[in-house]
């Protein structure tokens, strides 16, 4: 649950002020960047928690299907996003891979942790 909390805090935190504070003209930009990472990433921490607890060896599976359903997702996002709403594309794309990364990194330790105490 902290892995959650966390990636909520950090994603609204840096969003709110490097779109409220640096750069408040590209505030729906930077708010639309972080939104789907930051889903998809809590949806995802929850479901490997799920799938280990429940079914351990299914974890690497469960982690490609996810992964590949996540980049579909994203390219489906781009699209909508690109194509319906009238904002500059940069900081957009700029933020969304911010986050992505950002948001895959906390995934990523969570994941260490959870086979490590499997250990």
């Amino acid at each position: 649950m902290k892995y959650i909390i966390s990636m909520i805090l950090l994603g609204l935190g840096i969003a709110g002020l490097t779109g409220g504070i640096f750069f408040s003209k590209y505030i729906n930009e930077i708010f639309f960047g972080m939104a789907a990472p930051m889903v998809v990433g809590v949806f995802s921490i929850q479901l490997v928690k799920r799938v280990h607890s429940n079914t351990p060896e299914k974890l690497t599976g469960t982690l490609t299907k996810s992964f590949l359903f996540k980049m579909v997702l994203f390219a489906l996002y781009f699209i909508i996003i690109l194509s319906f709403y009238a904002f500059e594309p940069a900081p957009f794309v700029i933020s969304f891979t911010s986050f992505f990364i950002l948001f895959y990194i906390i995934e990523a330790i969570f994941l260490q942790k959870l086979i490590q105490t499997e250990k």
